[in-house]
């Protein structure tokens, strides 16, 4: 296995040079759901830090499958995390373990995470891992309860459409780790869009039973109604974590109702599968009759 070095202060996050009109002068459209460089990304951060909403920064890098590929995905990381740490910028920083070498060897994965914790311990930046498909889920989990050993505080993605979510809630909250809680976008173990919704509230309810803070990702009207029923009297325990491109007037609106609100912002070249995923989600919708919240 090759050794990854890092020198700190000479790295820059690989942007998209993109002109605010094309060539032939007519407006390139604004990507829903990402956006194309770091820069725009601390704009964006500032205006919705503005609106009393923090942001999650999420570099669209995906599958590396060598470590050349990893190794410049970690780069880009750092640059990231860097940034969030040297800027006026609320924000915590999450990895996706396909983008630094899950896919091909475990102990790189683990290094480069540890590489990429350790900067932002540096920089008190909140570290977060996103949860990928059901062959990654051992894994990553593996990898969270190993960094929140070491003592970094992290949040981790459950997927709550997985027979096995309720004994990974068990291990976060037994390690100490902050869970994101999300229905999930891979395959699953069931498609039943109520037996999710079941799920989802139970996984939930273990949290609020013991006291203890997560995060909920879910742009659900059903679920967003229950869980504001469910801890209206215990509003630390809770913040809503809600995709760039959905949900923007309900972000609005819940900041002046005074709950915690997050925005999961991708930026940066490439994405199409993490496109691909979020079209898929509302054209699910759309064939069951329902709709996210505006």
């Amino acid at each position: 296995m090759k050794s990854l070095l890092i020198k700190k202060g000479n790295v820059s996050c690989a942007t998209i040079d993109m002109d605010k009109k094309q060539q032939d002068g007519s407006a390139i459209m604004e990507d829903r759901w990402s956006l194309p460089d770091l820069d725009e990304t601390v704009q964006w951060c500032r205006k919705r830090n503005g609106q009393g909403i923090r942001s999650i920064f999420a570099v669209m890098a995906e599958y590396s499958l060598t470590h050349a590929e990893s190794e410049q995905a970690v780069l880009t990381q750092l640059a990231g995390i860097r940034t969030i740490g040297t800027s006026s910028c609320g924000a915590s920083f999450s990895v996706k373990p396909s983008a630094i070498g899950m896919l091909y060897d475990y102990s790189e994965y683990t290094q480069n995470l540890s590489v990429i914790a350790q900067e932002a311990r540096a920089l008190g930046v909140p570290l977060e891992i996103d949860m990928e498909g059901r062959p990654h889920v051992d894994a990553t989990v593996r990898s969270a309860v190993s960094l929140a050993a070491g003592g970094t505080q992290v949040t981790l993605a459950l997927q709550t459409y997985l027979d096995r979510t309720p004994g990974d809630l068990v291990t976060c909250m037994n390690a100490g780790i902050t869970v994101r809680l999300v229905k999930g976008t891979y395959l699953g173990d069931t498609e039943d869009f109520v037996t999710i919704q079941e799920w989802f509230r139970k996984r939930a309810d273990t949290l609020i039973a013991a006291g203890i803070p997560f995060s909920a990702a879910t742009h659900d009207p059903e679920l967003i109604a229950w869980l504001r029923e469910e801890v209206a009297d215990r509003r630390e325990l809770l913040e809503f974590a809600f995709l760039k491109g959905l949900a923007d007037r309900t972000k609005i609106a819940m900041v002046a109702d005074g709950w915690r609100v997050a925005e999961y912002v991708p930026y940066g070249p490439g994405g199409q599968g993490y496109r691909d995923r979020r079209e898929r989600y509302i054209k699910t919708l759309e064939r069951l009759g329902r709709a996210p919240v505006p």
